[in-house]
């Protein structure tokens, strides 16, 4: 694993606006001018490693898709950073319309469950580095539970087996989301570190609960740790970003060239 660390923002899109997400409850709050004239975005992404963008529509269709790009070409104009596209991706040729549409990687989630070998057919065209999947979860009765379709449907397996199938699939990183925690902004759970394995060859980033500079380097300081993803709007946009930035620096955090 790099000793490197990476701070990532994340957007969550629909039909034209971004939302905010609370436990996968999701609230509208603007359009992408509103995003770029209400939080400078842009100049503030000038603070992270990279982005995610993720489409939260279930069962997108093909004007969810191209209202979706559209949405990314806009924003794309004001970002020079890697750039991570997900949201119903479920075959190749959903995939290379990701990728032509701007995407340097996706992300997947359902896919991981029902279908790798549309995972591996994806990575022999773009690459294995090119595919990051995420893990939502949440603890119930103190068991972590895994799913898929948008949070919508329970996975019977494990994390741990999980995270065993993925570590000999061809795909670049793995994200652990925490649905519990999600929107939060009380800070990230890190006892999910305690399901990681040393094998794990994978780089993995964790997700879910960041409100403040310090959530993000309590995780980053982590050996398991690749990185840390927030889709916090409020807390982090603005001059946030470069708030937590310089708060990990200071805390003598190696973080990624960008």
């Amino acid at each position: 694993m790099s000793l490197l660390k990476r701070i990532i923002f994340c957007l969550y899109y629909k039909e034209g606006f971004f939302y905010l997400s609370r436990n996968f409850s999701l609230q509208k709050v603007g359009d992408v001018d509103w995003l770029i004239r209400n939080f400078g975005f842009g100049k503030a992404t000038n603070y992270i490693d990279e982005i995610v963008i993720i489409l939260v529509k279930k069962k997108p269709t093909e004007s969810d898709f191209k209202n979706f790009f559209v949405g990314v070409l806009k924003l794309r104009k004001s970002l020079f950073i890697p750039i991570t596209l997900g949201g119903g991706i479920r075959d190749l040729k959903i995939s290379k319309r990701f990728f032509d549409n701007g995407a340097d990687k996706i992300l997947i989630n359902t896919l991981a469950f029902e279908n790798k070998e549309i995972i591996e057919k994806i990575a022999g065209f773009y690459g294995s580095q090119a595919i990051c999947v995420m893990i939502d979860h949440r603890r119930i009765n103190n068991e972590i539970n895994l799913y898929s379709h948008c949070g919508a449907r329970l996975e019977k397996i494990s994390l741990k087996k999980h995270l065993e199938n993925l570590n000999s699939l061809n795909c670049g990183e793995i994200i652990l989301n925490s649905i519990d925690n999600d929107g939060n902004a009380a800070g990230i759970d890190l006892t999910i570190l305690d399901n990681i394995e040393t094998n794990i060859n994978k780089p993995i980033l964790i997700m879910g609960g960041a409100g403040k500079p310090e959530h993000l380097s309590s995780v980053l300081a982590s050996t398991k740790i690749s990185g840390v993803i927030t889709a916090n709007l409020f807390n982090f946009l603005g001059d946030g970003l470069k708030v937590a930035r310089n708060f990990a620096l200071e805390k003598n955090i190696s973080l990624a060239n960008f």
